[in-house]
């Protein structure tokens, strides 16, 4: 009765908030293939980004979450093949999933292309009782594991983006699935639909000095939905300082630099507000992205065939990559 007690509120309360399917990244623009399939490819690149977000900084056992993205172009075709993994640990509890994309690129006009993704991958939850520092090490109620459970998940998604801005929507799990415990007194815990919708533009003032803007809202079932809106200053596109706003949630702090063409790394750091219980302590999250372009070959059918008549940035960059809106 203890561990089944103890299970149960445990799953109640850590997991709805920090093992979702998708947990609240701030810097969604620069790891949208975790959002949305239709992404990949949309580097020009092989693209790479890895990232880290701690919550409740400063308290032991606070929730993590490890995501690794990467996804390209497929040369000499309009195809974009893409892989998502991600973890959540909060103290004993594990939540894994992992996927792979496929995205397809079609050319509206001379300006603007839909790219249209779909996805399929795994959920995997478990929880470690055993890991658990207990005063009395003896008890036999949390001398196991709970064993882990899989089940699949499918998902789409489209983006129509140009020179000048984007728009995106999708569904990461199209189909709800549950993961259930009966050794465990009938314990579950269900995945809920999310969708995601979002957009951004840039406003360029000179060659070097261009303001991005983006949002994203989340709807989930059953949840209370959540908006972000971000603006960042960009100089040269190298620099780049701003911040975002999740009414009832947080403001963050964003800071990101490109290194070179290939690489760049950017952070950003939430401070809470609202009332909300899983506000009270700080974000914080890393990313590195990486884009080799080596073995990338030039394909027209990716490319807009007519530039802008201003460039917000060096190499019009904006083309390049979301990052860049």
């Amino acid at each position: 009765m203890i561990r089944r007690a103890f299970t149960i509120l445990l799953w109640a309360f850590v997991l709805p908030i920090s093992a979702q399917q998708n947990p609240h990244i701030t810097q969604y623009t620069n790891s949208p293939l975790s959002m949305n399939p239709a992404f990949a490819g949309s580097r020009n690149s092989l693209a790479l980004d890895l990232s880290t977000r701690q919550q409740w900084v400063g308290v032991e056992g606070s929730p993590m979450t490890y995501m690794a993205n990467a996804h390209t172009p497929i040369n000499d075709t309009r195809m974009a093949l893409g892989a998502s993994l991600m973890s959540d640990i909060a103290g004993p509890v594990m939540a894994n999933h992992f996927s792979l994309a496929y995205a397809y690129l079609l050319t509206i006009n001379h300006s603007h292309f839909l790219s249209l993704g779909i996805n399929a991958g795994i959920n995997s939850n478990k929880v470690s009782l055993s890991s658990l520092r207990l005063n009395d090490n003896t008890d036999k109620n949390f001398a196991g594991d709970i064993d882990h459970t899989i089940t699949p998940s499918f998902g789409a998604g489209l983006m129509l983006y140009s020179p000048y801005y984007f728009l995106s929507f999708s569904m990461p799990r199209v189909l709800p699935s549950n993961a259930e415990y009966p050794g465990e007194g009938d314990l579950e815990y269900s995945y809920n639909q999310q969708y995601f919708l979002s957009g951004g533009t840039q406003i360029a003032f000179t060659n070097d000095h261009s303001v991005r803007l983006s949002a994203l809202a989340r709807f989930e079932d059953s949840m209370e939905s959540v908006y972000d809106i971000t603006a960042l200053y960009n100089y040269a596109g190298m620099f780049t300082a701003g911040g975002s706003y999740r009414p009832n949630y947080a403001v963050a702090l964003i800071l990101g630099l490109q290194i070179n063409e290939n690489f760049g790394i950017h952070y950003s750091y939430d401070f809470p507000m609202g009332s909300k219980a899983m506000n009270w302590f700080n974000f914080q999250e890393l990313t590195l992205s990486f884009d080799l372009r080596k073995y990338f070959k030039t394909n027209l059918d990716r490319e807009f065939s007519k530039p802008r008549s201003k460039s917000p940035t060096r190499d019009d960059g904006s083309a390049r990559s979301i990052r860049h809106f």
